[in-house]
């Protein structure tokens, strides 16, 4: 049968029909075994083949589609109660499953109510929700100079989303790139829980023995956030994961949760969701990866769009960056591992609206509105992994973890600077005729510093900051697995640049000054300034550069006219 996620977009124009069809109905017209396990889980766990009739759109937007089955024709889902009752009222069978979390016995989850991190050999275990707060203080205790605790959020239920922040003489500034692994934001998808400790653990205990992975904490600044949502995680229980739910302590799903491109709307945004975003629109984060389960597979963007609708404008580097964490996960497993069957699989690499499209994903949000670089790792066909196998799945997948890592440090790297002082600058850094959909990116207003992975090629980068003239560098060569350095300063408008630049130059917001700074003058310039109702307010005439007083004049824009060499120009400022 013809995929069902390949009619997407392509069937909207029957949505309002559709609507009138599945009007939500009362709770007690869904059978009462759904009612409890809602009343009970917030979420249910189904499979359904949709009718030829309906478009995928609708599924995709009424709620959580878990995956497509390709060989099939099953979606399996999760819905809450308001988008199940809807789903209900269309009439389309369906079949109820045990939900993942429910799949995995208490006894071979192994649950530890007390870890020794100092002590620690064998990995076979999880944390209790107390045993996990107490293992990121001891790397904080025992690595005071290399790891800091920092929690984002205390949820509602008393529950804390925490992250390790990890780099050397970690207490001191400095302006490495920031880089970020976070897991389970789907509760019952756990293999990554298990190794993200693992891997805070590896990487202090390799520090200064390991040159690999010194050259990492030397350069880098990692963040790593073992479970995102410990509410769907510890659904009822602290001591254990059993029952463990994909959606939060309210019932939302947190991966559908975020804003997208396609301005889909989103419900309000979770406690979970906010403080993510709060993070990272503040920490200015290079390269990120968030962990999930049931599949193995890496999974680029986009989510919102299939790859024959859009595109990423680093596809091209997506593609080796994807391949070298798929190849080396592959060579050091077995043969079925990130192996999965079906047209949208290469290797075990995915275009994510190829497998199925998602609106609201943190993939998306990331790569869209926070300008870095973010896939999804899908690390084991089973969610909630038994604890025995979690050793395995680590020696599968350590390797990659840190090939992902070292890809930030590669590509373009500099610092933004004010020509005058010194000072860091935010500007925005862009690759000509080639970023697109918000693909460039920002360097930090704390430290200037900036990082652009991109695939090796000849570049054109052009940097601009508010207040400061835009400059470009032409021929910016770029090697795979190789950093090309690039420090920039931006400073006043010259004269030259007056006479090419366009209009609407703001002149004094960064820092707000009381000089029109002129340089770069040869020959007898000419220079007026007018307020915007034609009046005449100033007149100069110069032969050298020079900074003209206009401390006189109010906050407003002006226009100028330089005459210079019998040009004209006309140019506006902003006085602040």
């Amino acid at each position: 049968m013809p995929s069902f996620f390949s009619c997407l977009h392509k069937s909207i124009c029957l949505l309002p029909f559709l609507l009138l069809f599945y009007c939500p109905v009362k709770a007690a017209d869904i059978p009462q075994k759904e009612r409890q396990i809602l009343q009970e889980r917030k979420e249910i766990y189904f499979r359904f083949i949709p009718p030829k009739e309906v478009s995928a759109d609708t599924f995709v937007r009424l709620f959580s589609v878990d995956y497509f089955d390709e060989a099939s024709g099953y979606v399996y889902a999760y819905a809450g109660e308001r988008t199940f009752r809807e789903f209900y009222a269309m009439e389309v069978d369906y079949e109820l499953l045990t939900p993942p979390g429910l799949l995995t016995q208490k006894s071979n989850l192994n649950m530890l109510s007390e870890v020794d991190v100092a002590q620690l050999e064998a990995w076979d275990f999880y944390p209790t929700y107390e045993a996990y707060e107490s293992m990121m203080a001891q790397f904080q205790e025992n690595f005071p100079e290399l790891f800091e605790k920092v929690e984002i959020v205390t949820l509602a239920s008393g529950r804390r989303i925490l992250f390790g922040r990890i780099t050397a003489n970690v207490e001191e500034p400095h302006s490495r790139p920031r880089f970020m692994y976070t897991s389970t934001m789907h509760g019952d998808e756990t293999a990554g829980f298990n190794l993200s400790l693992r891997l805070i653990h590896f990487l202090l205990n390799n520090y200064d023995t390991d040159p690999r992975i010194t050259h990492l904490l030397d350069n880098l600044e990692i963040w790593i956030c073992p479970n995102e949502n410990p509410d769907g995680s510890y659904r009822h229980d602290n001591s254990t994961l059993s029952g463990a739910t994909r959606s939060n302590l309210s019932g939302v799903d947190l991966n559908r949760n975020y804003p997208n491109p396609i301005h889909v709307p989103v419900p309000d945004h979770q406690q979970e969701t906010q403080a993510m975003m709060e993070l990272v629109e503040t920490k200015d984060f290079v390269m990120s990866a968030n962990m999930h389960g049931g599949i193995e597979c890496v999974n680029y963007p986009w989510d919102s769009w299939r790859s024959n609708e859009r595109t990423h404008a680093d596809h091209d580097w997506w593609q080796l960056v994807m391949h070298e964490y798929a190849d080396t996960a592959r060579y050091y497993s077995p043969f079925s591992y990130m192996n999965p069957s079906g047209p949208s699989f290469n290797n075990g690499v995915t275009h994510g609206g190829d497998w199925y499209v998602v609106y609201g994903s943190r993939q998306d949000y990331m790569n869209w509105y926070a300008h870095q670089r973010e896939f999804t790792l899908e690390l084991s066909n089973t969610k909630l992994l038994p604890a025995s196998m979690l050793p395995d799945h680590w020696e599968y997948n350590y390797r990659s973890l840190l090939n992902y890592m070292e890809q930030s440090l590669y590509g373009i790297h500099g610092q933004v600077t004010d020509m005058a002082t010194g000072e860091p600058l935010r500007a925005k850094i862009e690759l000509s005729n080639h970023d697109k959909d918000q693909s460039w990116v920002y360097s930090s207003a704390d430290h200037g510093g900036f990082s652009r992975p991109v695939l090796a090629g000849n570049y054109t980068l052009v940097a601009k900051a508010e207040g400061y003239p835009s400059l470009t560098f032409e021929n910016v060569l770029v090697e795979n697995y190789a950093t090309t350095w690039l420090d920039i300063e931006l400073g006043a408008y010259t004269a030259t640049e007056f006479l090419d630049a366009e209009v609407g130059i703001q002149l004094y917001p960064n820092p707000v000054k009381q000089t029109l700074t002129i340089t770069g003058l040869s020959g007898t310039t000419q220079i007026r300034i007018w307020d915007m109702q034609g009046r005449l307010l100033m007149e100069h005439l110069t032969e050298a550069s020079e900074e003209i007083d206009v401390s006189d004049l109010p906050a407003g824009m002006y226009l100028v006219r330089f005459t210079h060499d019998a040009a004209v120009v006309n140019k506006k400022f902003l006085k602040k």
